[in-house]
């Protein structure tokens, strides 16, 4: 059999790329047009179309480089043993597979499109069918190879793609992180938390996008602040936490069932998570829930405790994870000086896995949860946003001897 020339491979390759990219640039030009044509049918695309015309070779131009640079990237590079090399930095088990399903669990946003096709504007598709093929994924996939690590655990990612979006990865994401977050952008929008891009699925993977809270942790920054600097934090938490609180619950059934926003799930997280079987509608019913585990015996000083749990608290937002590990913050500075007692800002509020309507002490007790009272963070107890979540020493001693029970 006639061997093909390596030149011909290369050029139908390139043929194909072209295709490709030129396939979906079409459908999303055809999708901005008739965006425009939406919102005003009698509209004039002179200088729209003008505008299309000079971006088309650029937009097709930059959708083949990204299907080459996929297909470049799934080659298996073979040493002389036969084994296979992972490529630097991302493992490539992290990658999305083409070959795998892929399950949309919130619709991905046109902010996600444009930084997967490097700041073209791409306007919204309903149900994003057409954005997820090859192009997109490989687009996607060549972000992803050259992503910043910014937190890593058990075998869960969270990746940064370039300054303004992040991505979660993980084998087993939480439903509610997406949908608690969504509530939170779509009924509190000044809230600093970030935005939900959308998710999806991909074989046993979830990769959650949303943008990218800037700064760092307070948690890594916590023991070198001054008093000055944690009293600034306190008073912008306080402020943060009012809007919160200061949001009521809709009730279209009439009925408020506690827990996760959308869901209606109980959460209690100490070293493992427990979760509700039904709906909790009261707070005695939550008390229930939080002195009876499967599997555990009544201990005595749970019967103690148990009738000292009031039932008379006020249902509120909460965010159930309120520790410096979820508080994000950033300096302020003035033409290069140091930074003042005034220069640190809170730039947002993540992880909201564990956010839902609770009684209003909740977010103290878990503020607390996991605070070593010898370690770095021993005075955060101190400064604590009060104002606006309350203090609540009775309720936490309470807490502390449920979570001795519960491990």
């Amino acid at each position: 059999m006639a061997e093909i020339p390596e030149t011909t491979t290369s050029a139908t390759s390139e043929r194909n790329y072209l295709d490709e990219a030129r396939e979906l640039a079409n459908r999303l030009t055809l999708n901005r047009v008739a965006s425009k044509l939406k919102s005003d049918p009698a509209a004039d695309l002179t200088d729209f179309l003008s505008k299309q015309l000079k971006k088309y070779p650029v937009f097709v131009d930059s959708l083949a480089k990204s299907a080459r640079a996929k297909s470049q990237q799934n080659e298996t590079v073979m040493n002389d043993a036969g084994k296979r090399h992972e490529p630097p930095g991302l493992p490539t088990s992290l990658l999305i597979s083409p070959e795998l399903p892929l399950e949309i669990l919130h619709p991905l946003s046109s902010h996600l499109l444009e930084l997967a096709f490097e700041g073209e504007s791409v306007c919204a598709i309903d149900g994003l069918s057409d954005p997820l093929s090859k192009a997109f994924l490989g687009a996607i996939n060549r972000r992803l190879s050259e992503a910043e690590c910014l937190h890593e655990l058990h075998g869960n990612f969270v990746l940064g793609l370039g300054p303004s979006v992040a991505v979660k990865i993980s084998g087993s994401l939480d439903p509610d992180h997406i949908s608690n977050l969504h509530y939170v952008n779509s009924r509190i929008p000044d809230m600093p938390a970030p935005q939900c891009l959308g998710a999806f699925r991909n074989g046993r993977l979830s990769y959650f996008f949303l943008t990218r809270v800037p700064g760092v942790t307070l948690e890594s920054v916590w023991p070198n602040l001054s008093t000055s600097h944690k009293l600034s934090i306190q008073k912008q938490l306080n402020d943060i936490f009012k809007g919160l609180r200061s949001h009521a619950p809709e009730l279209p059934s009439g009925q408020l069932n506690l827990g996760s926003f959308e869901t209606g799930i109980c959460k209690d997280t100490r070293r493992m998570q427990r979760v509700s079987d039904k709906p909790i509608r009261t707070e005695a019913e939550f008390n229930d829930f939080l002195c009876h585990a499967p599997g555990r015996t009544i201990t005595p000083w749970v019967k103690m405790v148990r009738p000292c749990l009031k039932e008379d608290h006020r249902i509120v937002m909460t965010h159930g994870d309120f520790h410096p590990r979820n508080i994000m913050v950033s300096w302020e500075r003035d033409q290069g000086s140091a930074p003042t007692a005034e220069g640190i800002r809170v730039s947002g509020i993540i992880d909201w896995e564990l956010a839902g309507w609770y009684p209003e002490y909740w977010e103290f007790v878990k503020a607390l949860n996991t605070i070593n009272m010898r370690g770095p963070l021993c005075d955060w107890i101190e400064f604590l946003p009060t104002e606006a979540i309350g203090s609540y020493p009775m309720e936490y001693s309470i807490d502390c001897i449920l979570g001795r029970w519960l491990g």
